[in-house]
């Protein structure tokens, strides 16, 4: 990186500088599971919640409205499809009702295949579709259920570009990095709280996350669902990879962090992405 003439470096974390909030993103959290209306019971709770708080976006774990699946895995026999949909009708009201963007985990199902995605809605303050995004990157058990996402989706919110990846995701750093200088926030929503297995992911995935938002100079908004072998308490990555708020582990609720306002700050988030990129070329990464 070029000599650095400016007042910003990485030694100062993004949200004590004091410039005002840009975006401000409620990360909830509820538990999770197979009835559909006491997620969506819980939803409409936290959407409001965070709409009075101030939050410009309300941000919910995977599969968060459906439940994960159908609860006789993988076979959706039986799978309550008309009362998913009067609870995303739901959903989409409240956002319209309370004039917030609203980032929700659902079981989409396409009408022409009838294939079923484990995907991430985010629906405006209107309560319109703003876009789909499909996990692309699901388990060997996973896919007995779900079909695999194929593309990204990049959405502009309120003037910040913002990207969109589903728990597992995370083990690809190719999908993290697509996002590099597209996005300055990403939403990842996850339902990492298994139960009878080990929690390796309470210990790697947040400075994972952090690892993520330092090295591609964006926020993370990582959204998990919170029964009580919740692997991890929802968080937010400040740009830069300095954790920010955590919602309290096991609970229902949410943290409230925001982007900031800051020109100085965008400036040297510009100039690290320009120097990075003329450093592979250097270091014969890339051509």
């Amino acid at each position: 990186m070029a000599k650095w003439d400016g007042a910003y470096t990485w030694h100062k974390r993004p949200s004590a500088i004091g410039a005002p909030d840009r975006l401000r993103v409620a990360t909830c959290q509820i538990p999770v599971g197979h009835d559909i209306a006491a997620n969506a019971a819980q939803i409409l709770s936290l959407i409001e919640a965070a709409a009075e708080a101030g939050a410009d976006v309300a941000h919910f774990p995977e599969c968060a409205l459906s439940g994960y699946g159908s609860a006789n895995w993988p076979d959706w026999t039986g799978f309550d499809w008309f009362g998913l949909q009067v609870a995303v009708e739901a959903v989409q009201s409240a956002a319209r009702r309370h004039r917030v963007w609203v980032a929700t985990g659902c079981v989409h199902r396409d009408d022409a295949t009838q294939k079923k995605f484990n995907s991430l809605y985010v629906f405006n303050r209107d309560g319109q579709l703003a876009g789909r995004y499909d996990k692309r990157c699901c388990s060997t058990n996973d896919q007995r259920a779900f079909e695999l996402g194929r593309h990204q989706l990049i959405l502009d919110i309120e003037g910040v570009s913002c990207g969109f990846l589903i728990c597992r995701d995370w083990s690809y750093p190719e999908l993290w990095r697509a996002y590099e200088g597209q996005v300055e926030l990403v939403f990842h929503s996850a339902c990492a709280d298994g139960q009878g297995r080990d929690k390796n992911e309470t210990h790697t995935i947040p400075p994972l996350m952090q690892a993520y938002g330092r090295q591609y100079v964006y926020a993370v908004s990582s959204a998990n669902s919170c029964r009580y072998s919740q692997d991890y308490p929802s968080l937010w990555v400040e740009r830069g990879g300095y954790m920010g708020g955590q919602a309290t582990r096991h609970e229902a609720g949410f943290t409230m962090n925001a982007l900031a306002d800051d020109p100085e700050q965008d400036r040297f988030f510009a100039a690290v992405l320009e120097s990075r990129r003329a450093e592979r070329i250097l270091y014969q990464f890339e051509d």
